[in-house]
This record gives C-alpha cells, structure tokens and sequence, in this order.
C-alpha cells in the first residue's frame, strides 16, 4: 500500500474511533490505526485518553509512554500531565508529582498544569484538596459578590472540554477538527449555559476557586477561570 494510502487508512480509522459513541467500537477503530502505524501520536493519544476514561489507567499509561520515545513528540507537556493524572488516580503521588513537574518545566504558566501539582501536594500532605472548599473563608473574600461577564477565550474552552491540551487543540484546529467545538462553546456562551451556575468551582452560589474560596457569585456571571461540571 502507497504512503499516502496508509496515512489516509490510519486518519480514517482514528476520525471514525473519535465520532464514535460507543467505548468498545471506539477502542477497535484506535487499535485499528495502531496495527497500521504502531507509533502514530494521534492514535496513541486517543487510546490512551480512552483507556483513561475507562479507568485503565496502568494501560493509559503504556500508550502515552510510547508517545514519549525519542523523536515522537516534540513539545510533550501535555503528555507529561495525562501520566501525572493517572498516576495520582493509581494512587502513586510521588509518580504523579515528578511527571507534573516535568510538565511545568515546559510550560511553568499552564493554569490547569498548576492545579494538578496543587492537588497532588495536598494528597502528599494529608491535606486533601475536596475538603478545601469547606474551609472558613478569609473576611476580605466576602466583601460584593462578583458579577462580570469575563469569559475565557472559545480557544482556551475548546483545548481544556475536547482535547487533551493546547497542543492537541492546535493540532486539531490545522486540520480543521475544531470548528464544530468551537460553535458548541460559542453557543452555550451566548445562551449563558456557560456561566458561573454550571461551573464546578461553583458551590451554592460560593466560588471554591483557589484565591477565590468563599467570594459570592451571582450565577449569570462568568470569570477566566471558568470550567463547566462534566454533566454540563
């Protein structure tokens, strides 16, 4: 088979994996553009970000771990922070905490990067961070409660709902992958889905955002640090 006849076999097999609903025909249609190329970086990424999903995250973990062998990836952050992710959820918080630095060694101001180490330090404390929402708020964050429409960019939305990181989302938006996501985020924008009542930093009506903790929020606001529920 011609090159550019693989390469189209293999674009199809991962385009069909990511339109389809169900998880095993899905993980088929990815195995099938692995068999034809064992170390293609979409194919790799999106089994391992199903796998992970699913749970499997020792399995997750091989796959990214692939996509991190010598001259596969470039610009591997985004990969450093899935292993960070299972690894925590395995349990194994130094792991997680070595792979997270590695990430912020690469892009030391990636907010999502951030939250993650915060997180596994909390863990590695005693301090879990579920039960810092429910901490006594400080007296200088009550004061008014904040009211701005102050969105983040369709972009930023876009990498952090759909894809694995702003490097998989600018992969993406090249071949033309994104737009249907970005019209999604831009409507549920404009009919104010998206405002601070289906954030998840949202807590009956307190935002549990770090720096933030205990501040009041009127629920058809919206900041730069909004991230929707996963059931929104």
């Amino acid at each position: 088979m011609a090159k550019d006849d693989v390469n189209s076999a293999v674009e199809r097999y991962i385009s069909s994996g990511r339109s389809e609903k169900d998880v095993e025909r899905k993980e088929h249609y990815f195995k099938m553009a692995l068999q034809i190329q064992p170390k293609n970086i979409r194919a790799l990424n999106n089994m391992g970000l199903l796998l992970q999903q699913k749970g499997e995250f020792r399995e997750a973990i091989r796959y990214y771990e692939i996509i991190l062998d010598p001259g596969i990836v470039t610009k591997p952050s985004p990969i450093y922070y899935n292993i960070a992710v299972c690894l925590k959820r395995l349990g194994n918080l130094e792991g997680a905490k070595t792979y997270i630095n590695r990430a912020l060694a690469k892009r030391p101001d990636e907010e999502i990067f951030l939250e993650l180490k915060e997180e596994i330090l909390d863990l590695l404390n005693g301090t879990p961070s579920a039960v810092l929402p429910h901490s006594t708020p400080k007296a200088s964050d009550i004061g008014a409660p904040y009211g701005e429409w102050d969105p983040p960019a369709i972009a930023t939305l876009a990498s952090q709902l759909y894809y694995s990181g702003w490097n998989d989302y600018k992969y993406h938006r090249g071949l033309g992958e994104t737009d249907l996501n970005e019209k999604i985020v831009r409507d549920k924008l404009a009919n104010r889905i998206y405002c601070c009542q289906t954030c998840k930093f949202n807590s009956g009506g307190t935002c549990r955002k770090k720096g933030k903790v205990g501040k009041k929020v009127l629920l058809d606001s919206i900041c730069k640090h909004f991230f929707p529920r996963k059931t929104d």
